[in-house]
């Protein structure tokens, strides 16, 4: 991955919060906001694959540890406006709620199963009961109103 690219997804991460890895909760925020920075618009440097807690990057992760292990927690250029802009649009997506690991993971998990285009019903029952069996934390409706919101979202280009 080129260091460029990689400075611009956490110069986004760094506009929604500060850097954080200390806890479980830490990590899993940062991969579930970064994954939707690439999939909202974002810079796409990063692979991710399906985990227990939705989409991962083993990428990501090293990249975040070695960024806090060489002290450029605070970053290195100041964030162009399509970051903030990018950063708007994932606040937009989870109604805001980026403390929140949880919402996060429902987002960046139903946006990971869910294919481009309009779902036809077999497809959206499909999703639902894929997160209904390996999360089961979050209830039908939850993962319900999620997805309509990821079609809206993608239908309008929020």
């Amino acid at each position: 991955m080129d260091a460029q690219e990689g400075s611009r997804t956490l110069g986004v991460l760094r506009l929604l919060c500060p850097i954080r890895l200390d806890r479980f909760d830490d990590r899993l925020r940062m991969q579930k906001m970064a994954f939707l920075i690439q999939e909202v618009g974002g810079y796409h440097d990063f692979g991710y694959y399906w985990h227990i807690r939705g989409p991962n990057s083993p990428e990501l992760t090293r990249v975040l540890f070695a960024e806090l292990e060489n002290g450029n927690e605070a970053g290195g250029r100041p964030p162009a406006e399509e970051d903030r802009i990018l950063a708007g649009r994932v606040k937009s997506l989870v109604h805001g709620r980026i403390d929140d690991p949880l919402a996060l993971e429902l987002y960046a998990s139903v946006w990971y199963l869910t294919p481009e285009g309009d779902l036809p019903d077999g497809d959206r029952a499909a999703i639902i009961e894929t997160m209904r069996c390996s999360k089961p934390h979050f209830a039908r409706e939850q993962v319900d109103a999620a997805l309509a919101e990821i079609e809206a979202f993608r239908r309008d280009g929020r």
